[in-house]
């Protein structure tokens, strides 16, 4: 795996126990803040497409209840804008379940070294056997676009799942402490340049 991991005291009491993963991801560096008690289920990376999701410690990346999702996708901040990219993550979710979809587009957070940012929520009543929503943020880097989400599961249901405004507002504050970063060359990790 080539993500990093640093232990780092977050400002958000919420996140205080947790982990920022720093990841190089094609021309920059992500750091994520990551909540107590997930862990890294898969990455990849693979025809300029990268991916890493991390579970709840004994879940897996088919049976989950949250996943927490970092992508990044190389040269896309020069061939789409970061609603364009939502509007991309919005149609994936509404093909999966036309009569129970729901979205809106959220307040972005403030992301240090992010040149644009979106936010927004989908929610799926039946997303196969479950409903799914999630928070998501995308960010557009120097060259490249990235994707923060936040996804939970919950038992299906034959209308729009709306989203609970505490729940979904504190998870886009806790993707909002992310940060995109130049590469500082000759920098080992745990990258301090991105982490400090």
């Amino acid at each position: 795996m080539r993500f990093v991991v640093a232990i780092a005291l977050l400002a958000a009491p919420a996140w205080a126990e947790g982990t920022i993963i720093v990841s190089p991801i094609y021309n920059q560096l992500v750091a994520l803040p990551v909540p107590a008690g997930f862990a890294a289920g898969f990455e990849n990376e693979a025809d300029g497409s990268y991916i890493l999701e991390l579970i709840p410690a004994g879940e897996t990346v088919d049976t989950w209840s949250q996943m927490i999702t970092l992508t990044g996708g190389r040269g896309l901040a020069g061939k789409a804008s970061v609603a364009q990219m939502a509007s991309f993550l919005a149609d994936g979710y509404q093909k999966a379940c036309p009569g129970s979809f729901t979205a809106h587009q959220l307040a972005p957070p403030a992301i240090r070294g992010a040149g644009a940012v979106f936010a927004g929520y989908l929610g799926c009543g039946t997303a196969g056997p479950q409903a799914e929503a999630m928070v998501f943020v995308v960010l557009q880097g120097q060259s490249d676009m990235y994707t923060m989400q936040w996804a939970e599961r919950g038992p299906a249901v034959p209308h729009p799942v709306e989203p609970d405004a505490a729940v979904w507002r504190s998870r886009v504050e806790a993707l909002g402490l992310s940060r995109v970063c130049d590469i500082v060359a000759g920098e080992a990790a745990p990258y301090p340049s991105c982490t400090e």
